[in-house]
């Protein structure tokens, strides 16, 4: 049985700083602050008491908020949201 050559790896170049000029160019997203770490934020928060974890993640539980409503909030929490 004869074997096949493992397939052929190549350099994929960091097309970042490309994508980000065309996003701001066309929708005005390319310049987002890319290096903040939201969840790290919310824990500090959460550590220091400015923020009910239980209270603050009630919206979860509730039947009252529409699922996209819950999804936009975890979007916008992760800093997954375009604003």
């Amino acid at each position: 049985m004869a074997h096949s050559p493992p397939p052929k790896l190549w350099y994929l170049p960091n097309h970042r700083d490309t994508l980000q000029a065309h996003m701001h160019f066309l929708h005005k997203l390319g310049n987002a602050k890319t290096e903040a770490n939201y969840h790290a934020y919310y824990q500090t928060l959460i550590k220091d008491g400015t923020a009910n974890g239980a209270t603050s993640n009630a919206y979860l539980e509730s039947s009252d908020v529409p699922f996209k409503t819950k999804c936009i909030i975890l979007k916008y929490r992760t800093g997954t949201l375009y604003n």
